[in-house]
């Protein structure tokens, strides 16, 4: 005999779309979950397709989205729309922009056309945030030793936390000397859609972070998903440099040289940072998908680390990682 699986989350937010929304006669289905907590579904109502967020609040309060949402649309951001929230519960209902991703289309002929705009919306969000993004929370040396250390609790549990941090510091130190603005911090091809009339739409902002300038970039360019050439990359990195320029984001006399520095840099921060997370995803959450993109995400830190000599240390140690097998 099976066993029954209550689901008191579903059951609770449902009785929240009955008693406070218009749609209670509606069905709810997954829509997709990812590698946090949270999870959505979608719901067909009289209005038009809707996402349900589910953020558990203990794990993932929602306030951040709901307020870094609010923000950026009032400057022009598309980003969903939220219709209803009860953010004690972690409940919104939001509009929904389909479920056409970024990393649909990049086998097509709009690849080139789409990538620019998705570097204007980092762009965007840059300008749109000038004057409030100081107020988020700050990626500093400390924050990113706290997300250096899931690697080595996942991929080095034989190094002690003491030693790592001697092995890190250049790399914290080099990373929180770059010009800092907002930073999505999650600006990859999941969490970009491809809206109707082929505009960009962003999710998945709630950890917003006050920190490198570079590092959306990197995220999109070095997605940990998603190949791209490396002289394509450069390219990109040059014509962002005089995006920011004639944004007034960014001091001429930054060189491409230095700019690229600050790109690999805060790259190698987050890919070490995300091979820790696919590593305990596997091992302590069991979902194993996330193992198949290490390979590549390993090959972004090996270049980073091959290319500057300063980080010989580091990547010494980060050869004796204990990596799984996809």
């Amino acid at each position: 005999m099976g066993t029954l699986v209550v689901d008191e989350r579903r059951d609770a937010l449902c009785e929240w779309i009955g008693q406070f929304t218009p749609y209670g006669s509606c069905e709810i289905k997954v829509a997709s979950s990812d590698a946090s907590f949270r999870r959505y579904f979608r719901m067909d109502t009289p209005d038009g397709s809707r996402i349900i967020m589910d953020s558990p609040p203990h794990l993932e309060p929602c306030k951040p989205f709901i307020e870094i949402g609010q923000r950026l649309a009032s400057s022009g951001i598309q980003v969903p729309k939220i219709y209803f929230q009860d953010p004690v519960q972690g409940f919104l209902v939001l509009s929904d922009f389909g479920d056409r991703h970024f990393q649909d289309i990049l086998h097509t002929q709009e690849r080139n056309e789409r990538y620019t705009d998705a570097i204007q919306q980092i762009i965007n969000l840059q300008i749109a945030s000038q004057s409030w993004f100081s107020e988020l929370p700050l990626f500093d040396r400390d924050w990113q030793a706290k997300e250096l250390e899931i690697f080595r609790e996942w991929c080095l549990p034989d190094t002690s936390q003491e030693e790592f941090t001697s092995y890190t510091s250049e790399l914290i130190e080099g990373i929180d000397a770059i010009p800092k603005c907002m930073m999505h911090r999650d600006f990859h091809c999941r969490n970009l859609l491809v809206l109707e009339d082929n505009s960009i739409g962003i999710i998945d902002f709630q950890g917003a972070m006050n920190g490198p300038v570079t590092y959306d970039l990197v995220s999109l360019l070095r997605d940990c998903y998603v190949d791209n050439s490396e002289d394509w990359i450069s390219q990109k990195i040059a014509t962002f440099r005089t995006q920011l320029i004639q944004s007034g984001l960014l001091n001429p006399e930054v060189n491409v040289g230095t700019l690229t520095k600050w790109f690999d840099w805060a790259g190698l921060q987050r890919h070490l940072k995300c091979v820790g997370i696919f590593h305990r995803l596997k091992i302590r959450d069991g979902k194993p998908k996330y193992l198949e993109d290490v390979p590549r995400v390993l090959s972004y830190i090996d270049q980073v680390l091959s290319n500057y000599p300063e980080l010989c240390d580091l990547k010494s140690l980060v050869s004796q990682a204990q990596l799984l097998q996809p």
